[in-house]
């Protein structure tokens, strides 16, 4: 499924091929769905495809069956389902306990829970803070060598940039 997801220029997930992405959410919505991975696969194609509602009642249901390290993307993906709705407040809490449990349970997840929460300070205009968490998330991207996530990182500091930029007279 994740090659029907890709990030727009302002970071978020959108479809690739939206009928296929729906066409393989519905696939997996028809199985019983009794295991974290395949609910949380489900949860974001549902809210890429903009079915947020839905989208956070399957990532609930991941996360009630999720142990502590795969329940660190659960929360990353319910704190994106809540920010793309606009609703920040809400998502706050999500980025926050994904990060917990990352320095508990999964510390080398850590790059993502600093991207997205570096994401949620951009969208609440806390560019500051962003930018300290984006270039953190950078610098263990690099090291890890996945051009993928060094773009998507590098990408999120551009907006960064561009929201500095704004707001400068």
């Amino acid at each position: 499924m994740e090659n029907l997801i890709t990030l727009d220029e302002f970071g978020r997930m959108v479809p690739t091929d939206r009928e296929a992405l729906l066409r393989a959410v519905t696939a997996l919505l028809d199985e019983p769905l009794e295991e974290p991975a395949p609910l949380r696969r489900a949860g974001v194609g549902l809210l890429v495809l903009g079915r947020r509602e839905e989208a956070i009642a399957t990532l609930e249901r991941a996360l009630a069956l999720a142990d502590n390290k795969r329940a660190v993307a659960v929360h990353i993906n319910l704190g994106d389902a809540h920010r793309y709705g606009g609703d920040l407040e809400a998502a706050e809490p999500h980025y926050q306990r994904a990060l917990q449990l990352c320095q508990e349970h999964a510390p080398d997840l850590r790059y993502f829970c600093l991207q997205h929460l570096g994401k949620q300070r951009l969208d609440q205009g806390r560019t500051r803070e962003a930018r300290a968490l984006l270039e953190d998330a950078l610098r263990q991207r690099r090291a890890q060598g996945d051009p993928a996530l060094i773009a998507a990182t590098e990408t999120a500091l551009r907006l960064v940039d561009r929201a500095e930029a704004a707001a400068t007279p």
